[in-house]
């Protein structure tokens, strides 16, 4: 599985970037999977009062809640403290795209890192392997986003390809 990281700021287009990339490779017939990394620790997808959160606060390690159109499992107090953590929770998925993760992967060599900056102080600061930027930033060696989408997408595309 090939591992696709956006870093940066906030605000800086992470998500923007993130959902362009799984569309684009979604269309080429990619199987992606995602993940958002999250600061807060009291972030929690699941809502008080409702039947899984009551599962949960009964004492369940794993909430499993199944649709008709999806699942959502919930690992409590599971941490993903590696890359190869993640990898194994995407599945089967072709690539895995990433928004965030930075502390987990500024030693990491197994993903291709695209850094978004959103001006030429944090472009000074923030060194990636891919820049970007959805500012009105001239920097050689930047691509605009998202007029140069296309060619990001292609070198992206390349290092998947190897």
């Amino acid at each position: 599985m090939k591992v696709v990281a956006i870093l940066g700021h906030k605000k800086s287009g992470k998500t923007r970037l993130a959902t362009m990339l799984i569309r684009a490779l979604r269309e080429m017939n990619y199987k992606v999977a995602s993940a958002k990394h999250v600061h807060h620790a009291d972030f929690s997808v699941d809502r008080p009062e409702k039947d899984s959160w009551k599962h949960r606060e009964a004492g369940a390690n794993t909430v499993i809640i199944v649709s008709p159109r999806e699942v959502a499992i919930m690992l409590v107090e599971k941490t993903i403290e590696t890359l190869s953590d993640l990898v194994k929770l995407a599945g089967d998925s072709d690539v895995l795209v990433l928004e965030g993760f930075y502390g987990m992967l500024k030693e990491s060599d197994d993903a291709i890192k695209i850094t978004l900056v959103r001006n030429a102080e944090e472009l000074n600061t923030m060194k990636g392997e891919i820049m970007a930027t959805f500012e009105d930033l001239n920097e050689e060696g930047v691509y605009r986003l998202p007029e140069e989408f296309p060619q990001l997408f292609k070198l992206i595309l390349d290092k998947i390809s190897c």
